[in-house]
């Protein structure tokens, strides 16, 4: 009897336990000395695009290694960006082709950048 007290008692405890657990979404928080004040699309996301999207994804290049996205010109990137696909791929969530395809997953402080030029319209500036 006082052993199945004892299990009782405790498998109540394990439930109560898991019970209270939340799976927390995973923030990326920029470092402090990422600057997200003035983002423009013609001087941080081109720079940025640049970097890391352009061999893939410039209009030379884009059929036979981008899949057909070219992201060299505003009007190019714009219908990606709308759509999410863009974000979606650089910050490599599930169920998206990580970008940059074969290669780390660009800095926190660059995503940051991108968020912030969406969240304010992903203007043409």
């Amino acid at each position: 009897m006082k052993k199945t007290l004892l299990l009782v008692s405790a498998i109540i405890i394990v439930i109560s336990w898991y019970s209270c657990q939340y799976k927390k979404e995973a923030i990326d928080y920029p470092a402090s000395t990422c600057d997200t004040s003035n983002i423009r699309y013609s001087v941080e996301i081109v720079g940025i695009m640049q970097a890391n999207c352009y061999v893939c994804h410039a209009t030379a290049v884009a059929n036979s290694l981008g899949g057909g996205n070219k992201y060299d010109s505003y009007n190019n990137i714009r219908p990606n960006v709308a759509s999410g696909l863009l974000l979606n791929c650089i910050m490599q969530n599930p169920g998206y082709d990580a970008m940059p395809k074969g290669g780390p997953r660009i800095p926190n402080c660059d995503i940051a950048k991108f968020r912030t030029w969406i969240r304010n319209g992903y203007p043409n500036n």
